[in-house]
């Protein structure tokens, strides 16, 4: 190897580790689940769905819930209970209300039934995918909004703090 060319290979070297320095001193994010709703006696799985512009968090729980069945091809009535819910910027719940309640049961239509005043409009469904895949510590999450006064992140069922 010619004179020359050692000055721009240890030159080379020196970029490529401070890069990598530079790469493992990137602060790292909090992921935090938001937390179960109290009101709520069954595991729920629960989602934000938007910043509200205090930053805190509106989104949707949902329950199943299934009646007794016996015999031989006996199919259990399956109860589907949306709620309308809201946790601060820190994802602590701040409260659910029951807001749709759907019935399933084979070979019957389903049929879903709006509770206290709810309707479509403010019925929330619960965002279990979307469109954009995030890479969190290694780990894939749905993608849902950023906040635009913290920069905290929504992603399906947790909080990213910057």
């Amino acid at each position: 190897m010619t004179p020359f060319f050692k000055p721009i290979l240890g030159f080379i070297a020196l970029l490529l580790l401070g890069c990598l320095v530079m790469v493992g001193t990137g602060h790292a994010q909090s992921v935090i689940q938001l937390k179960q709703p109290f009101e709520i006696s069954q595991r729920p799985a629960c989602s934000g769905s938007s910043f509200n512009a205090d930053s805190s968090i509106l989104g949707a729980c949902r329950t199943l819930a299934f009646t007794a069945c016996s015999g031989r091809g006996c199919q259990p009535v399956t109860y589907t209970t949306t709620y309308v819910a809201h946790w601060d910027s820190g994802g602590n719940p701040g409260g659910v209300e029951a807001c749709s309640l759907l019935r399933h049961h084979l070979p019957q239509a389903d049929v879903l039934s709006y509770l206290g005043g709810h309707s479509a409009a403010d019925c929330p469904n619960l965002l279990t995918q979307t469109g954009t895949v995030v890479v969190l510590d290694g780990v894939p999450y749905y993608y849902i909004t950023t906040d635009p006064v913290s920069g905290t992140e929504l992603v399906v069922g947790y909080l990213v703090l910057p």
